[in-house]
């Protein structure tokens, strides 16, 4: 990771589990654009978990296999009925920091590229297990990262309306952060998501270096 230094790189190496959950954004570290949000959902993300949720239909041991060992979420969104959602920005729905940890730093980088962004530009189309059509999957440009990062803007339609989710993965050594932004109509909220993204990997090296 340029600029980063060996002290960083060794303690993501020895990073333990149990400090993924100290590495997502609370509610203090969002940015303004999300300060009427509330807390929606926070926990491990397990290959278990994992293995429900994702796309590709792999088992949790299929995931291990490919070097992730678990993860943590953060979720936060309007809250139902709140006065914000008639308004600008509050066509902003939710938004989310994940932090996912791997055995090696390949491993991120594979997933980013096979499973994140060529999964989801393969699934275009497909109706998902909660009746979520995928109606398109953009690749956006991300810079302003200390490593390797990309970004998509995936549609779903939903009955008839549409969602839309501004997504940035990114690599800090063998963690993955993941930072969205989901909203109500077909919008690319990029700049909002790099800058979750950007908070949500200030927290991970603070954490890895024993400085939060």
């Amino acid at each position: 990771m340029p600029g980063a230094g060996s002290a960083l790189l060794d303690a993501v190496r020895g990073v333990p589990a149990d400090e993924l959950q100290f590495m997502v954004l609370k509610k203090s570290q969002l940015p303004v654009d999300f300060a009427g949000f509330d807390l929606m959902h926070a926990g491990e993300l397990d290959n278990e978990t994992m293995a429900k949720n994702g796309f590709g239909k792999r088992t949790a041991s299929q995931l291990r296999e490919m070097g992730r060992v678990t993860g943590w979420v953060c979720e936060f969104a309007v809250p139902p009925g709140a006065p914000t959602l008639k308004d600008e920005p509050a066509e902003i729905v939710m938004a989310a920091t994940v932090v996912h940890l791997f055995d090696t730093e390949d491993q991120v980088k594979y997933w980013i590229d096979e499973i994140f962004i060529k999964e989801f530009r393969d699934h275009v189309g497909e109706e998902t297990d909660t009746g979520q059509k995928l109606q398109g999957a953009e690749l956006l440009s991300i810079e302003g990262l200390h490593d390797y990062a990309a970004g998509l803007l995936a549609v779903h339609e939903t009955g008839e309306s549409i969602l839309a989710s501004t997504i940035v993965d990114f690599r800090v050594g063998r963690l993955l952060g993941v930072a969205y932004v989901v909203a109500k109509r077909d919008v690319t909220l990029l700049d909002l998501a790099k800058e979750l993204a950007r908070g949500l990997e200030q927290q991970m090296v603070r954490v890895a270096l024993g400085s939060a």
